[in-house]
């Protein structure tokens, strides 16, 4: 079974023209708006998902923060009448997909209530490989421009997303770390992707470019066999066996994310293929990189600030 790593690119690309749970909020236009908004999250396997609707069909769609996309639409599930072709995409797994463009998403209905009609220029594909592999309700993507101007507190025990717009207030009052404990905070760089945060971490002598991805599966490293040689002989990088699927996993220890955060990586894959698509479509340069998602999302609760480059790292 080939996993799937849900970062997703255009080969092509094209130009796209304070709530609570339970409140009914109708707007035209699929974006946040609002200060402070809450949903209920459903984790299968390593991925986050929220519940809704499209035209009336029910399903899941994954939060995928490797998506710079606001919404994508899974044909495969949800009948498209009038789709206009508009380029191909692919993950950063491999799959390849024909993209489209819809003028006749009447309603996407989320979980928490938020209502958006009558939406145009809304992305859509085939993504049956979402389905097959991870979960056959999966009704599409939901991505950054979703959120854009908001950052987001991630909670994977408590199975919460809530996101809080940016505003001066905010930025001088954090009223989203009240109660929390800090272990760490965190300083990214955005390079050719805007919803990509990523940072240089150390592996004893060793640099890795970490890139956060909620799609990211359980996480993904990609290395040189020089330096996977010599973290192997230190005991950084430890064969883990394999799992149901017959996929090797690793883990790799005492990674070094700044002075405040040293953490293991337990059970993730080796990226044995060619990464050449994926390096150059997100302004990779570095030998090696590790795909940081639920390892580290399932162990500590986490906040992305895009705005100010940072994420917080909070004790659960």
């Amino acid at each position: 079974m080939r996993t799937i790593f849900t970062l997703v690119f255009l080969t092509i690309s094209v130009v796209l023209q304070g709530q609570e749970i339970g409140e009914s909020i109708t707007q035209n236009q699929f974006q946040l708006t609002g200060d402070s908004i809450s949903f209920p999250l459903t984790i299968v396997n390593a991925f986050p998902f929220i519940s809704g609707e499209v035209n009336g069909i029910k399903g899941k769609f994954m939060f995928d923060t490797g998506k710079q996309e606001a919404i994508e639409i899974n044909n495969n599930m949800v009948s498209l009448a009038s789709q206009k072709a508009v380029g191909t995409g692919f993950v950063a797994s491999g799959q390849k997909f024909n993209k489209y463009t819809n003028d006749t998403i009447e309603e996407v209905r989320l979980i928490n209530g938020l209502l958006f009609q009558n939406l145009r220029q809304i992305e859509s594909a085939n993504l049956d490989f979402l389905q097959n592999s991870i979960t056959p309700d999966c009704i599409g993507y939901i991505g950054f421009n979703f959120f854009k101007g908001y950052l987001f507190k991630l909670d994977y025990t408590k199975r919460k997303l809530t996101f809080y717009k940016n505003t001066a207030v905010r930025a001088s009052s954090k009223d989203f770390l009240n109660g929390e404990e800090i272990l760490a905070i965190l300083d990214f760089e955005i390079r050719k992707q805007p919803n990509i945060p990523m940072l240089k971490a150390k592996v004893n002598s060793i640099e890795i470019l970490g890139i956060f991805d909620t799609g990211g599966n359980y996480g993904l490293l990609g290395i040189t066999d020089r330096d996977a040689e010599k973290l192997t002989k230190e005991k950084h990088l430890i064969n883990y066996g394999k799992d149901g699927y017959k996929n090797t996993l690793y883990s790799l220890n005492n990674v070094k994310m700044n002075a405040q955060l040293i953490t293991d990586f337990t059970a993730i894959e080796k990226y044995e293929g060619d990464f050449s698509p994926v390096r150059e479509a997100l302004g990779l340069t570095e030998d090696n990189f590790l795909l940081i998602a639920h390892r580290l999302l399932a162990k500590y609760k986490t906040v992305w600030d895009y705005e100010h480059k940072k994420m917080y790292i909070l004790k659960y």
